[in-house]
This record gives C-alpha cells, sequence and structure tokens, in this order.
C-alpha cells in the first residue's frame, strides 16, 4: 500500500491498509418489520447515530417472529456507520457496552466489526468517525441520486485507514476514549436537565386555556437556495433543517437568534431549538416567541401531533392547524418567571454543549496531528499514565 492517507504521509513503521484487511465482518443490517410494542427486539436505524454514539430515544421494534441473522446483532467494539441519506451518510457511532437487550441495526446502517488480535476497535472507530473520514465517505464513497446517496459494503470495504503498530493503536484509542468519555458524559448530563425542565413545566400547568397562537409565532421554513450534501465544501456553511435534523448545508441563513422547528411534513414530532443562524427547510415548521423556553416545553411536552396529521401518502400538519391547537398555561404573570426559570436550566445545557463543541473541535484538531507523527506519542503516554 502507499504511504499516504488521508490525513497525510504516514511515519515510520506505520501501513495503510483497507478496512476488509482488519475486520472480520463488514455488512448492512437488515429490513426490520416494526411493530408498535416495545417488547419487540430494538433496532437501531440511522437517526439513532448522533454525537458518535447511539440515541435510545428514537428505537424502534422489530417483531420478534422475524427472523433476523444473528450476524447483524451489535457487539461491543463495532463500529456502526449510516450509510443511505445525504447529510448522514458517513456518521458513525461506536459500541462501548453491551445493549441491555439483544439489539440488530437495519438496512441503512452497516457494521464495521474489527479483528480485535491485529487492531484495536476503539482506534479504528475515532479513524472513522473523524471529520477527514465521515465526508470521503458522504462525497466521494457514497454514490446515488440527490437526496437519495447510498455508500455500499464493497466501496466501504476497500476503503484504507492508517495503520500504526498495535501499541501505538491503543494508545491514541485511550487518548479519543477519553474525550469521548467526557462528552457522553456532557450529553447525558444535558438528559437529565432537560427531563427536570420537562418536569419543571408539567408541575406548572393550570386551567387556563389558549392556543398556540397566543402564545407564538409559526411559520413554514423555505426551500434552500443552494444546497450541499456535506459541510466541507464550503468554508462556512450553515445546516438546513429539516424534520428529523440536519439535512445538508447551505450558504445562506434563514434566521437569526432563537427559534424552535418541528416537523411540518413527512416526520412529525421532533422538536429542536437552535441558538445559532440555520436555515429550516420547507417540510418543517419555524417558531418563535418571547417565552421561548415555555414554548420549547409545550412543543415537546403537550402537543399531540399525530391528532393533527393530514393525509397517508404525503402526512404533512397545517399552519392553520397548529396554530389552533389549545393548551394548558399558567397565568400571565407566572408566565415570564416560570420562563426565566426553565432558562437557568437551559444555560446550564448550552455550557455542556459549549463544552462538547470545543473537545469535538480538539478531537478533529489532535488526530491528524497524532496519526502524521507531528505529536510525539511517547509524551501523551507520559501524561496519561502519570510517569
Amino acid at each position: 500500500m502507499e504511504n499516504k492517507t488521508l490525513f497525510g504521509e504516514l511515519p515510520l513503521g506505520w501501513k495503510h491498509v483497507a478496512l476488509s484487511d482488519v475486520t472480520t465482518f463488514i455488512s448492512r443490517g437488515r429490513q426490520p418489520k416494526y411493530i408498535a410494542s416495545v417488547e419487540g427486539i430494538p433496532v437501531i436505524n440511522q437517526k439513532m447515530i448522533r454525537n458518535l454514539t447511539i440515541d435510545y430515544r428514537y428505537v424502534k421494534y422489530n417483531d420478534a417472529k422475524k427472523n433476523i441473522n444473528k450476524s447483524v446483532f451489535i457487539k461491543i467494539g463495532d463500529t456502526l456507520v449510516n450509510s443511505t441519506g445525504v447529510g448522514t451518510v458517513g456518521r458513525s457511532a461506536y459500541i462501548s457496552i453491551d445493549p441491555m437487550r439483544p439489539t440488530f441495526v437495519d438496512s441503512h446502517v452497516t457494521i464495521v466489526r474489527p479483528d480485535t488480535a491485529i487492531v484495536d476497535p476503539k482506534f479504528m472507530s475515532v479513524v472513522l468517525s473523524s471529520d477527514v473520514y465521515s465526508n470521503y465517505m458522504g462525497s466521494t464513497l457514497a454514490q446515488g441520486s440527490t437526496g437519495q446517496v447510498e455508500l455500499s459494503r464493497q466501496k466501504l470495504s476497500k476503503m484504507c485507514i492508517p495503520f500504526p503498530p498495535l501499541n501505538t493503536q491503543h494508545l491514541i484509542g485511550t487518548i479519543f476514549d477519553l474525550i469521548d468519555q467526557k462528552i457522553k458524559l456532557n450529553h447525558q448530563i444535558n438528559k437529565n436537565l432537560q427531563k427536570l425542565k420537562d418536569d419543571i413545566w408539567i408541575s406548572q400547568r393550570v386551567d387556563k386555556k389558549t392556543s398556540l397562537s397566543n402564545l407564538m409565532t409559526i411559520q413554514s421554513g423555505k426551500r434552500p437556495i443552494d444546497r450541499y450534501d456535506n459541510k466541507f465544501r464550503l468554508k462556512e456553511l450553515y445546516p438546513i433543517i429539516g424534520a428529523n435534523g440536519v439535512m445538508g448545508w447551505t450558504s445562506k441563513a434563514l434566521t437569526a437568534g432563537t427559534i424552535i422547528t418541528t416537523g411540518r411534513v413527512g416526520t412529525h414530532g421532533v422538536v429542536n431549538m437552535f441558538d445559532e443562524p440555520v436555515w429550516v427547510s420547507d417540510n418543517s415548521f419555524v417558531i418563535s416567541s418571547k417565552y421561548e423556553e415555555v414554548a420549547y416545553e409545550i412543543l415537546r411536552c403537550d402537543v399531540k401531533f399525530l391528532t393533527l396529521v393530514h393525509g397517508t401518502t404525503q402526512p404533512l400538519i397545517t399552519q392553520k392547524d397548529l396554530k389552533q391547537y389549545v393548551v394548558s398555561i399558567p397565568s400571565n404573570n407566572q408566565l415570564k418567571k416560570v420562563n426565566e426559570h426553565l432558562k437557568v436550566y437551559k444555560n446550564l445545557i448550552n455550557v455542556n454543549n459549549k463544552q462538547n463543541k470545543f473537545l469535538t473541535a480538539l478531537r478533529n484538531l489532535l488526530l491528524p496531528k497524532l496519526l502524521s507523527g507531528e505529536i510525539d506519542l511517547s509524551d501523551v503516554k507520559e501524561v496519561i499514565q502519570g510517569d
């Protein structure tokens, strides 16, 4: 293999190997037969793979009567790679602990299972989850029509990664495990803080009724002027927000300040808040309010979106129906106080999010330097081991 990788020249003694040479299994998952009951078998879908981990809020369940090949059930050490869809291909997550129940991946996710005799699983996952490789998988390896691209198992198997000696892999894996554990801890803390926010809001409900239009401004998003499949094509791009989250990037922002989004067409009930400039697509609502934290909690906890859906082929919610939706709120005197109380928890969440952005940037800056030999790993080893 040549001595040059996506990270540049390799240090002396390192190799450049295809994934197929250092793995025991690379395969897409299986098409599930979904059921509504949580008694089914948990299935990991591409929506769940975010922030380098698995978000089980979006888990679905397979009919236990449908036989699924055991090879596509996840194991510790697996790296899961999103393999379908613009803006999601190349996103990955590392399985560091066993799930509480046997869990498999659907056909839009690829399992990359390392040969642990020759490769450190965490090291391999760190390389695959880097911006350099996720961008390469999404923009170069993935193929297909606009809006529906696929990353094939064959192309992923042939993709080459840097391959240092095993002891070096262990050291790099340890470094990034420390960073990733802190990121994961911050995400868990934020989930707990959000649960506290939800509980605070629910405790404030009273018998006063009002429609959403009296509390917030509700508009539809717009189709972006231009669109890029990944955020590295131009120096400054803004995320395009769809019903499920980020669905691409564009050169202009539609909003400034704090806004809330939720799905208008297709997916419903996913509520997000953004404090930075974004472009909200035409399949979502753009919502703003002077009581932004209250508005966010109402949309999360009180609105039954499925009762508002029209149609089956292209299910949608109209502005009119959402604006007329009636909810319970505190008195006018209490509304501002509740909003300020909720904002205290939101500020704590923002602190953790800001730290995670820093740690993610550090992660992306550090990896190329470690893989090029620019950072002396012997010094890093002394710091970790406390020598």
